[in-house]
């Protein structure tokens, strides 16, 4: 009877080892997961932020501004156009801006295939609105391009910088009245009734001015 008690009492003994062996393990994958536990802090801040804009508006100063040219014209004219330049943005805009000046169709009123002849522009700024009658500035000028041919100005890789444009610099919301001056040089003989070739006679074309400003220069602000 003793043998017996004593052989079924061992299974007993080994499930209270297998119970104590996985509470044991529990204990320890506790014990190793509150190893990696940490402190943490977060701060947290805003800043609202906008940009501003850049933006240059053309449109008549006095009379139709560009137009059509229905007159033919001949070496030695002088097709004048009153314009304005607005910068109407938020930011400011560097001192001067840059002008091009594409024809089309292309030819030799604008690509210099007649040496030393074609369309030329010049550009001048009034102080106040340009007379349309008689083409007088009553305020102040100032010259902003000197007379310089199509030809040599007719891509955006070719623009050329306007020397100055007092009233868009440096400010907001300021207008610069500009007088744009198209002229036409030849030199041409025609013999027996036949122009040379190339030849700026009997042609047409459709000129587009592009005037581009830039902004002012990037400003650090702390705060």
């Amino acid at each position: 009877m003793s043998l017996h008690t004593r052989t079924r009492n061992k299974p007993r003994r080994h499930g209270k080892a297998m119970v104590a062996g996985l509470f044991a393990a529990s204990v320890g994958l506790l014990t190793t997961a509150g190893v990696y536990a940490a402190l943490s802090g977060v701060a947290t801040g805003s800043e609202a932020v906008a940009s501003g804009t850049l933006n240059l508006t053309l449109s008549a100063d006095v009379g139709a501004g560009f137009s059509n040219f229905v007159g033919k014209m001949a070496p030695g004219d002088t097709d004048n156009v009153y314009v304005n330049l607005n910068n109407t943005g938020t930011l400011a805009s560097a001192a001067g801006m840059t002008l091009w000046v594409a024809g089309t169709p292309a030819n030799a009123l604008t690509n210099g295939t007649a040496p030393g002849e074609g369309l030329t522009v010049t550009a001048t700024q009034c102080s106040v609105a340009w007379t349309l009658a008689t083409g007088v500035c009553s305020g102040t000028t100032t010259p902003i391009l000197a007379t310089a041919q199509i030809s040599t100005m007719n891509t955006s890789g070719t623009a050329v910088s306007l020397s100055n444009v007092p009233s868009l610099a440096a400010s907001t919301g300021q207008v610069a009245h500009v007088q744009v001056s198209l002229g036409l040089v030849g030199t041409e003989t025609s013999t027996n009734g036949v122009a040379p070739t190339p030849t700026i006679q009997g042609l047409s074309t459709t000129l587009a001015y592009t005037f581009t400003e830039q902004q002012r220069t990037g400003i650090a602000t702390n705060q």
